[in-house]
């Protein structure tokens, strides 16, 4: 694996305005001694670590002049789902409070370090993000269900479950009707609250076993085979473990397992997504996000090949 060095344009501290660095200090409940910009992840987003004078450390990420109307909506959707979901501190930090002005929005979440960097993968990360996934699938509160949108109604996600902008075998009237009996019919697959970006950088691993799950903007109500779909070729594309394996893994962590029809369905769904748009142009604002496609898009491919028994496909150039 080729590591992308490029960095998403962030905000430095010093551009964040007086007054919201004060509502800020209410929130963390002392002052702010030093704060210096969070780096990870794919996004341009204020990212901060703050610490105070008293020695507490905390996370806060959010909004800023310039940044997109799609990301203000994610965020609006995430600190919803913070403010409305106090279980998930159960699978991440907790919250502690939104502080805005003008347009700048920033959440605030208990710092965690990361104290072991994932890539590389080994067997006991790779056990642990497993484990911690089937754990988030199986956990999901009642008042959630009440919360949350229906994955397949979702704007985000619309054209993904209507497979659209995918490949353009599901077009057909008669894939496309089995393609969607299989997530609109609660028996055709486990449904819980889905995460839908499940990587690396949204893991934090503060023991090799027991990561924690961060960034909820697309949390939904959904088949959970989508987030393990989508969460496995990432892995492999980082040297990791290879996808049918975390599937056994996952299912036997899960206590469920998923029919090989519906796994070669989705499979071929998450293929078709990355297929769409990982050799689009690169984005000012989001210069990784091409490559890290690229790197779930390879090993989404070799998985379907070898679900559907077909030709593997060529080896990629480098990226």
């Amino acid at each position: 694996m080729i590591i992308n060095l490029q960095r998403e344009a962030k905000p430095a501290w010093s551009e964040v305005p007086r007054e919201l660095k004060h509502a800020l200090e209410r929130i963390l409940g002392g002052t702010i001694a030093d704060a210096a910009v969070a780096w990870g992840g794919y996004g341009p987003s204020a990212t901060f670590i703050l610490r105070t004078s008293d020695e507490r450390k905390f996370f806060c990420k959010g909004t800023h002049p310039g940044f997109t109307d799609l990301g203000k909506t994610a965020f609006l959707n995430e600190l919803s789902y913070y403010s409305s979901i106090p279980e998930l501190a159960e699978f991440g930090p907790a919250f502690r409070g939104v502080a805005q002005h003008a347009e700048w929005h920033l959440l605030v979440l208990d710092y965690v370090e990361r104290t072991i960097e994932v890539p590389p993968w080994t067997d006991e990360t790779f056990r642990g993000a497993i484990k911690m996934l089937a754990r988030f699938h199986s956990g999901m509160p009642a008042s959630a269900r009440r919360v949350l949108p229906i994955a397949e109604e979702q704007t985000d996600f619309m054209a993904l479950y209507k497979a659209e902008g995918g490949w353009k075998s599901i077009a057909s009237e008669d894939q496309r009707a089995e393609f969607l009996a299989l997530f609109n019919d609660n028996a055709a697959a486990a449904r819980s609250w889905v995460h839908h970006d499940v990587r690396s950088d949204n893991l934090l691993f503060r023991e090799a076993d027991q990561p924690l799950l961060i960034d909820f903007p697309y949390l939904a109500y959904g088949p959970t085979l989508m987030d393990v779909a989508f969460f496995l070729p990432s892995v492999a594309g980082e040297g990791g473990a290879l996808p049918a394996d975390g599937l056994r893994r996952y299912e036997q962590m899960s206590y469920f397992r998923f029919e090989a029809r519906d796994v070669a369905v989705t499979v071929a769904t998450v293929a078709g997504f990355f297929a769409a748009r990982a050799g689009q142009r690169d984005l000012p604002d989001l210069p990784r996000l091409r490559w890290v496609q690229k790197l779930q898009l390879f090993p989404s491919l070799t998985w379907l090949s070898e679900l559907l028994k077909i030709q593997p496909p060529p080896a990629p150039k480098p990226f």
